[in-house]
């Protein structure tokens, strides 16, 4: 009996520790991937506010081109070399 007792003892305090030792590499695992999801997170939180600010400026330059007529002429000519009649249009390259 003393031998089954013994054999019995170990059996235990190995699972024990098996189970211990799963249970923290479970936890690090898991601390790991709340850090990697943190990180991710305020990247994420950059780039929506980088978008936000780009939307603005979208949106300012839009109600601009519809509502200024003296915005959407200097934008036409200054993206398009658009010119008025009898007007002369010199472009300078800089290198």
């Amino acid at each position: 009996m003393d031998l089954r007792a013994s054999i019995v003892k170990y059996f235990w305090i190995t699972l024990s520790v098996a189970i211990a030792i799963f249970t923290v590499i479970v936890s690090v695992r898991t601390i790991d991937d709340i850090v990697k999801t943190k990180r991710r997170h305020a990247d994420v939180e950059v780039k929506v506010a980088e978008l936000q600010a780009n939307i603005t400026r979208d949106s300012t330059f839009i109600e601009d081109l519809q509502h200024s007529p003296e915005f959407l002429e200097k934008f036409a000519r200054e993206s398009f070399l658009l010119q008025r009649r009898g007007e002369d249009v010199y472009v300078i390259e800089r290198k």
